[in-house]
This record gives structure tokens, sequence and C-alpha cells, in this order.
């Protein structure tokens, strides 16, 4: 079995939203997209990046004036977008323009440049042109993320990690609880909830915005 690479919440977050067991996309395009981008958000509050904060009633990303630039370029390439604004925008608004952005193609390259993923070229039958599309580069790791958080949910771990905490709610929030909770009793869905609380406020508001978001979506059919 070769060796997982280390665990980054966008990755996972790609992993678990545009790939299920037979590698069709788990997720809808913009679905996906919101998952990752909030992952995404979540990493750079973590590394304290960024943060989230109340204003009015409105949870606003902003980037913490002692500057350190991200030594990634995925990581720098959101945090210089959240500088250049004169105003601190919303969660929503950052989530809509990551999806807008295709925050999937990004990470997706990031992953084939570790070996996670391959990029694959070809010809589209119905458009008649070259497209491009990425693919596990192999199919233990590509589960790995999922059976990882259903093992956190079959033995009620108490001292998961932040990022894993998040990552079930974040499951959940895209849309793939049925998949997350099969076979599990109720107590599952108890454990992961509590889970969930425990996280710092600004994860738990990216959380809500994208469950709102995705709730969105699915109410007027992606319009």
């Amino acid at each position: 079995m070769p060796d997982a690479p280390s665990t980054r919440l966008v990755y996972d977050t790609l992993l678990i939203t545009s790939l299920d067991d037979v590698y069709k996309p788990a997720t809808g395009t913009r679905v996906t997209g919101l998952g990752i981008g909030a992952a995404l958000l979540a990493e750079l509050v973590l590394s304290q990046h960024l943060t989230v904060w109340a204003s009015k009633g409105v949870d606003l990303v902003c980037f913490d004036e002692r500057f350190r630039p991200p030594s990634d370029s995925l990581a720098l390439w959101l945090v210089e977008h959240v500088r250049a604004e004169r105003t601190s925008l919303s969660v929503r608004d950052w989530l809509g323009f990551l999806s807008a952005a295709d925050v999937y193609t990004k990470t997706a390259e990031h992953m084939v440049m570790l070996g996670i993923m391959v990029r694959r070229e070809y010809r589209s039958r119905w458009r008649q042109r070259v497209e491009v599309g990425y693919e596990p580069a192999d199919a233990l790791i590509a589960n790995a993320v999922f059976s990882r958080l259903r093992r956190h949910l079959s033995t009620s771990e108490r001292d998961i990690s932040v990022e894993d905490a998040f990552l079930l709610a974040l499951t959940e929030a895209v849309g793939l609880a049925k998949p997350l909770y099969h076979q599990f009793p109720s107590g599952a869905r108890v454990y992961a909830g509590q889970r969930r609380q425990a996280l710092p406020a600004p994860l738990r508001a990216v959380l809500a915005h994208l469950a709102a978001t995705v709730a969105d979506i699915a109410i007027t059919g992606g319009r």
C-alpha cells in the first residue's frame, strides 16, 4: 500500500466531494467548489493568516494586519485577494468567489504536483474538443479520507484533530450525510455534532454559511 500524503483540508475535501466509489462526482460542480472553498478558508483561519469575525450580524473574512505571506501558492492566492479588497467581504461572498474562480481545478493541480491526482486530457464526444479531467493516482489513497471519517464515527474517538472534526461537518454540509452515516446508529450523528460544536467559532461560522449556501442551491436548482 502506498504511503498516504500529508493530510490537508482542501485536498481531503476534493477527494470527498468530487469522487465516489466509482470515480464519479459525489456532489455537483458548484457544491464541490463551495466545499473546497470552505476548506481553504478554514485552513487559513487555522494558520492565522485569515480570521472570521462578526460585525453587525455579518461574518466577515479579514487578514491579519501583521501580514505573513503563506508559503503555499494556493493559500497565497486567496490571501492576496482578501488583502486587495478595500472593505472586508462576508464568508458567503468568498465562498461564492472561490466556487466561481474554479478552486477545484487550482486544488487539483496542486494534487497533481504531489502525485495524489493525475491530469488527463481527452476529446469530448459531444463537444468535439479536448477537455481536462483529474483522476486519483491510487484508489486506496482516494478512499482513505472518507474511510478515516467513518472510522471516527464507528469508534467515537474523543481526541480527533480539528481538521477531521471540520471535515465531518463539511461532509454533512455538502449533502453527503447518507453515505457518511450509512449503517451507523443515531449516536454517530450526535458524536459528529459534538465534535462540530467543539470547533472554534470562526470555523463554525464557515460551516454554517457553507450549509446555507448548499441548501439555497438545492432549493433554487442552482440559480
